[in-house]
């Protein structure tokens, strides 16, 4: 009776850690939308009529998607590359910390440099400590008596 308990509490945890990543939680489906935050890189790669410029996303936290064409493991996505935008607003630059609402696709198209792609549905600029400080007054404030 306990044998057969053991195999099947051990069956249950399989299951249920299944798509898992130990320590990182859930493996991500691909197409579907999920907001990622990481910094906004500029890169530069060959093309026959030249040079492409395309925005690459350099994650905060290694992200790992489940895509059954390439693996039926979770690969893990630490660059991507952003699709979908045109052009950045003016507070949005090199190196500057964002949030991208979109969703995981598999970079597979001509343009695409990056093992998978974000289409992108928007981008926010996050303001991080060091920036909120650039705001703040130069003096501490004087308590009030």
């Amino acid at each position: 009776m306990i044998r057969k308990l053991r195999l099947v509490l051990g069956a249950g945890i399989c299951a249920a850690l299944c798509g898992c990543v130990i320590g990182s939680g859930p493996c991500l489906w691909l197409q579907v939308r999920h907001d990622f935050t990481g910094r906004i890189h500029f890169r530069e790669f060959p093309r026959a009529d030249g040079v492409d410029t395309v925005p690459i996303l350099i994650l905060d936290k290694t992200e790992y998607v489940y895509a059954p064409p390439q693996s039926f493991l979770c690969l893990p996505a630490n660059d991507v590359q952003l699709v979908g935008v045109t052009e950045f607003p003016d507070s949005i630059g090199e190196n500057t910390h964002v949030v991208v609402d979109g969703k995981f696709l598999e970079g597979v198209a001509q343009g695409h440099y990056t093992r998978f792609v974000i289409q992108v549905n928007g981008v926010l600029p996050l303001r991080t400590p060091e920036r909120a400080s650039e705001h703040t007054p130069e003096r501490a404030l004087e308590p009030v008596h």
